[in-house]
């Protein structure tokens, strides 16, 4: 474990105060442990530099004496650019001083003069410190498959710091270099760009230990047959001279661009280098069908190959990671999908614009008894119930064509043909470029107790309201009901008034007729009066039993005449019954009525209205009952207030 992670863990420990007994020493002592701790950590990063720049250093050294003072690809700077990128500030330092130490003692036992390895080793450094200072840090190598960042990443590691370094080298190293100068510049600035190229990723791959993924056993395999399969075709193409072959080294590339992470593709690339580089010094490959005048011009080539290849390789592996994390997006969030419907309480429902099912949640089992793929097809008219299909066609009309939200209460048809209520939210789903309608997506909450619930309590509230509202004997309205109904007449806000009359009907000698025949003649008595009466006024007229043996009838839209004419129908018809009353000195039952008219120009109120017809019944009675007397009311400039009923 690297002295940054012991750092990172020991201040952890610190910070909780429960895991570390540092946290009770002295602060002099705690200051004292972190000093030493990050004087530890400044020398293992010192230490690390140094060993593998020396080490990389050795085998760039060995490539350029096997090709006569020709490197391929300088190694050494990669991983120092991608050591810096991994590290946080503070390591930086470290990393760098590690650097110049091992390339200065490389160079300078490959046997190359001071003032040479000076200028490799300051050269090396441009470089890296341009590259390192122009591109943002990351952790690890996938953080550059960003398409920003590896484009970044690109122009300056792989163009801009190795132009700026090839400058550096050959104006320190003109007398140097044994050909032409600008054929070492190009030689320079092509393998320092392959070094970052290839070997800063593989490095923040090894440092972020991605590259333990690559032990996986499902990416094991795979990685390794690839690897092989460049590995051979590179040796077949360059173990031969007779045909020029070169670019069937691109498919197994491009093939491991397809299949492999970032670091696989780039130790292809490496490998594909390690081969051909000695294959093509000892003399073989398709290169040396072409005349080159020297051996650097051979390895030039082979290096602006390598180029080609990687600007192949590396844009295909950016769209393949690219398009594999969008992937996994997109099937973890149907997964994500699925569990939430599977464990939902409501059905989920994806239906078409056509009213389709296209997808239904497993839920529907348990409130609809189907199975999901049983409904995928169907329409779902077919389902609801005829009475809350318009209903619920407006609602989708609505969120398919209008894009509004709606929530709509109907009944769904269940697997045993029983009808259960539902509430579903439906909304408009993203549509395809090729769709003409958006589909649908709907969820089905099961609400039939509720509903059921409630219509039984509407059906009690209904029953309690009848009960208060209605006379028990006759089944008419009692006189809480006709007051309510005949105010609402004349409520403010409501139309004009029409001519209205009121009947106050009285039976004649009715406790007499009790005492007589008994009460329950008397209340059959009352109940064939209040039949009588219902059937010889309009189904649009309101009567009750007021109370005792009296009725009342109020005659909406209805002029004087006619008012007068509906109260002699009404005595008639009781007349015409022939009703024994031996307590009557008529011998028959018979009604008194008194009715009062008022027109839309008179100005009186409900309650004047009542005492002008029971004043007209008083005077009906006391003219010798079984009659009808009438009056109009009289004209007032305003309305009085209400006088109690007598």
């Amino acid at each position: 474990m690297s002295p940054d992670n012991l750092e990172t863990q020991d201040r952890w420990k610190m910070g909780e105060g429960r895991f570390s007994a540092s946290t009770r020493l002295p602060a002099a002592d705690q200051e004292t442990t972190t000093r030493s701790r990050e004087a530890d950590r400044r020398l293992y990063h010192v230490v690390v530099a140094t060993i593998a720049s020396f080490c990389l250093v050795v085998v760039s050294g060995q490539l350029k004496t096997m090709a006569g003072e020709i490197v391929a690809v300088w190694i050494a700077d990669g991983y120092l650019l991608g050591h810096l990128m991994a590290v946080p500030r503070r390591s930086k330092p470290s990393i760098l001083i590690g650097g110049v130490i091992g390339n200065l003692v490389a160079n300078l036992m490959g046997g190359e003069s001071l003032y040479v390895s000076l200028s490799f080793t300051a050269g090396g450094m441009v470089e890296v410190c341009t590259a390192a200072l122009l591109l943002p840090w990351v952790s690890s190598s996938k953080e550059l498959i960003n398409p920003r960042t590896f484009l970044r990443f690109v122009l300056v590691a792989g163009a801009l710091a190795p132009l700026v370094s090839g400058l550096a080298a050959v104006l320190l190293l003109q007398g140097v270099f044994t050909t032409h100068p600008f054929s070492s510049f190009s030689n320079w600035v092509i393998s320092a760009s392959l070094g970052f190229v290839i070997f800063t990723p593989v490095t923040l791959n090894i440092v972020s230990g991605e590259w333990r993924s690559l032990l996986e056993p499902g990416n094991r395999m795979k990685s390794l047959a690839l690897l092989a399969l460049v590995g051979c075709v590179t040796t077949l193409i360059f173990v031969q001279t007779s045909q020029s072959v070169l670019y069937w080294a691109l498919p197994p590339l491009a093939l491991l661009a397809f299949h492999a992470e970032l670091s696989t593709v780039l130790l292809g690339i490496l490998l594909f280098i390690s081969i051909a580089v000695p294959l093509t010094v000892r003399g073989m490959g398709p290169l040396w069908l072409t005349t080159f005048s020297n051996m650097q011009e051979r390895i030039l080539a082979l290096q602006v190959f390598t180029v080609a290849a990687l600007s192949i390789a590396l844009p295909i592996t950016v769209l393949q990671v690219q398009r594999n994390r969008l992937v996994s997006l997109v099937i973890d969030g149907h997964r994500r999908f699925r569990q939430l419907a599977e464990h939902s309480d409501e059905v989920i429902i994806q239906l078409a614009s056509n009213g389709e099912f296209q997808y239904v949640s497993p839920r529907v089992r348990h409130t609809l008894g189907y199975e999901p793929h049983d409904l995928v097809g169907c329409k779902i008219e077919r389902m609801v119930h005829q009475d809350d299909w318009h209903r619920l066609k407006q609602a989708m009309t609505a969120a398919s064509t209008e894009h509004m939200e709606a929530s709509v209460e109907y009944r769904l048809r269940r697997r045993d043909q029983s009808f259960i209520w539902v509430r579903s939210f439906i909304a408009a789903m993203p549509a395809e470029p090729t769709d003409g309608h958006a589909a649908m997506a709907f969820t089905v909450r099961d609400i039939n107790t509720r509903v059921l619930s409630e219509q039984r309590r509407n059906a009690e509230e209904e029953k309690l309201k009848q009960l208060a509202y209605v006379d028990s004997l006759t089944g008419l309205g009692n006189r809480r009901f006709f007051d309510a109904e005949f105010n609402s007449y004349f409520a403010p806000g409501t139309a004009a008034v029409p001519e209205t009359a009121v009947l106050f009907i009285d039976v004649d000698f009715f406790k007499k007729y009790n005492d007589r025949y008994g009460h329950s003649a008397g209340d059959e008595c009352l109940k064939t009066v209040g039949k009588c009466i219902k059937a010889a006024i309009r189904d649009g007229d309101l009567l009750a039993r007021y109370g005792g043996e009296e009725f009342v009838v109020a005659l909406s839209g209805c002029s004087y005449a006619e008012a007068v004419e509906a109260a002699e129908r009404i005595r008639a018809n009781i007349e015409g019954l022939a009703v024994a009353h031996e307590g009557s000195p008529l011998g028959a039952l018979t009604l008194s009525i008194g009715v009062a008219h008022m027109s839309e120009a008179d100005a009186i109120n409900p309650g004047e209205l009542l005492e002008l017809a029971d004043s007209a019944l008083y005077e009906a009675k006391r003219l010798g009952r079984n009659r009808v007397f009438h009056r109009r009311t009289p004209s007032a400039p305003a309305r009085r207030t209400p006088s109690a009923h007598v």
